[in-house]
């Protein structure tokens, strides 16, 4: 099979046949420590293949719908009316009285509006503007890489240019950038041991920061009808200019916003993962320059930064012959939709003259469609250009440290050595 090399690790023994032997009514998908092992995609390759539509009575999220094939996934996705973002668009629930409202927990009318007024922040006209600026920025990360010396690709390329990348989008402050991702993330993420916050209430405090800096922003540039940045838009819009008055909403799409950002860290990473394992389609891309566009689209989907989402069924409906019950949770997992076979043969090899790679499902479809995927596409195509131009080649040198997340497909630690 061309495009498979021995660098390319099997699934797990174990996980295998533990996917293979576990009743079906038990497969939790769920589960985020097999994320972090990479062990899940036999389980979600069994679902496609026994039960496209697989309901798990017990998780630690409570009873949910598992949708695993990419046509099943665009059917929901496009039916808003029966299958809500509403409320969340993650398996998991936040407790209401820290709950942050935003566009991508709407559905239409209220999500277009909003979703209309931000748009002009990250439209490709803007970011053609801004693209001499973001080149820059790469190159002065790439510039400040070791040669021949082991480093950590997450902290020194994906977290770096993803932080500048939000801090270009918002006009924010270049000596406060690393601040707004985390704070995003920190509105994200549960507080628990080991966690972004250890309580509710450590996290509400640090959210108030939050606020309070945004608010100055928004005070500041509001009636500025010059300047195209995200709070601007927001500020400036009239049917978002009142969005200050409701904080939490306030809140919620600034994050919304910034964190789809955030995602294309895993196919920052990803893409030096890929790579690595399949080398020959690095030395593709040296003797073929034009695939570069192809490859940024085959990344998204080998990786598929954002794992899942999630939908609230707001009627009784049948989906691929099972009964799914008004208020039921329906999960979209993209991670296994970008492997479906129908789709995708041999969607475990990363291969990047795939000829459907840009039917990836790693963005979403219908009315919630990522709306930073144009920046994410910048994002990785000018590095990858950048790459091109300075580097021979890499190797990562220690096996890569996942995330244990459903949700976000990116890493801890990927060990780099860079060749001149």
């Amino acid at each position: 099979m061309r495009g498979r090399v021995l660098r390319h690790p099997a699934p797990p023994a174990a996980a295998q046949r533990e996917a293979e032997t576990t009743p079906l009514a038990e497969i939790d998908v769920s589960r985020a420590d097999r994320f972090g092992a990479d062990s899940h995609w036999p389980f979600f390759a069994r679902l496609r293949r026994e039960d496209p539509v697989h309901y798990c009575a017990e998780s630690m999220h409570g009873p949910y719908w598992s949708v695993t094939r990419y046509a099943d996934i665009r059917q929901v996705e496009r039916d808003f009316r029966r299958f809500s973002s509403a409320g969340n668009v993650i398996i998991g629930d936040v407790p209401p009285e820290f709950d942050a409202p935003a566009f991508a927990t709407s559905d239409p009318p209220i999500h277009t509006i909003e979703r209309r007024a931000v748009t002009p922040a990250l439209a490709p006209g803007r970011l053609a503007r801004l693209e001499s600026e973001i080149r820059t920025e790469i190159r002065e990360i790439l510039d400040g890489l070791p040669l021949d010396e082991d480093f950590n690709w997450v902290e020194r390329v994906s977290i770096e240019l993803t932080t500048r990348m939000v801090a270009i989008l918002f006009d924010f402050p270049r000596e406060e950038r690393q601040l707004l991702p985390y704070w995003a993330e920190v509105l994200v993420s549960a507080p628990g041991p080991g966690a972004m916050t250890a309580t509710w209430e450590e996290r509400a405090r640090i959210l108030d920061e939050y606020l309070d800096r945004v608010l100055t922003l928004w005070r500041d540039r509001r009636g500025d009808a010059s300047r195209d940045d995200v709070i601007a838009v927001l500020a400036n819009d009239p049917h978002t200019s009142a969005m200050r008055e409701d904080e939490k909403h306030l809140l919620g799409t600034v994050t919304m916003i910034a964190g789809a950002n955030e995602a294309a860290r895993g196919a920052l990473s990803g893409g030096v993962v890929a790579f690595d394992r399949f080398p020959e389609e690095w030395n593709r891309l040296r003797a073929n320059p034009g695939l570069l566009d192809n490859a940024v689209a085959e990344i998204v989907r080998w990786q598929t930064p954002i794992t899942h989402m999630r939908r609230t069924a707001t009627e009784d409906i049948v989906l691929r012959g099972k009964q799914i019950r008004a208020g039921d949770r329906v999960v979209m997992w993209y991670c296994s939709a970008n492997r479906d076979e129908e789709i995708f043969p041999d969607g475990d090899v990363f291969r990047i003259d795939r000829d459907n790679a840009r039917r990836h499902a790693g963005y979403g479809s219908g009315v919630h469609r990522c709306l930073g995927r144009h920046v994410a596409v910048l994002e990785l195509r000018t590095l990858w250009e950048e790459m091109l131009r300075r580097f021979s080649g890499f190797a990562v040198t220690a096996a890569p440290q996942r995330l244990a997340s459903n949700f976000s497909a990116n890493y801890s630690r990927v060990m780099v050595r860079l060749s001149s």
